[in-house]
């Protein structure tokens, strides 16, 4: 297995080209409805991955931070997205393919996400969840409190650990 790192959190240093943005956007839509069946509605569904696209994930990665875990071969097994909002880091989503899931490639994803967010010098991370009970109990595991605040169309609810 192979991880590779972009960091444009302080400047953008490295674009992501259009073929592996393409990978983490088709990873990000299918993990989302194939995870979430039952909990939404097909439409909700797809207002949850609505940003994953080619080309919204460059425009994220251009001032964000992205870990990808490559098999040896090459193929994407699961990805992980820190963006700015308001100028702070925000995980914006973690993601294992689903034949890769229960391996710990999630825990190695947010421990990266984390060990990059701790060098901002912030108290906090902030996550928005899905309301898959898979995904919360993922992130309570870490630390991650409920908020309680609903958020984008009650689609998620948000999440926070402080340090």
């Amino acid at each position: 297995m192979k991880v590779r790192i972009i960091d444009n959190l302080d400047s953008t240093a490295e674009p992501l080209n259009y073929s592996d943005a393409d990978r983490v956007a088709t990873l990000i839509r299918e993990n989302t409805k194939a995870m979430n069946q039952g909990e939404y509605s097909a439409a909700e569904l797809e207002a949850l991955c609505g940003f994953a696209t080619p080309e919204t994930i460059q425009k994220e990665v251009d001032r964000g931070f992205l870990v990808l875990l490559l098999s040896d071969e090459g193929n994407l097994i699961g990805c992980a997205l820190v963006i700015k909002i308001g100028g702070k880091p925000f995980l914006k989503t973690i993601q294992v393919s689903k034949n890769f899931s229960r391996k710990g490639y999630g825990n190695l994803l947010y421990q990266h996400c984390q060990d990059r967010i701790r060098k901002t010098r912030l108290q906090e991370i902030k996550v928005q969840v899905t309301k898959f009970p898979c995904a919360e109990a993922f992130y309570k595991k870490h630390g991650f409190v409920k908020t309680g605040n609903p958020t984008h169309k009650d689609l998620y609810f948000a999440m926070y650990k402080s340090f």
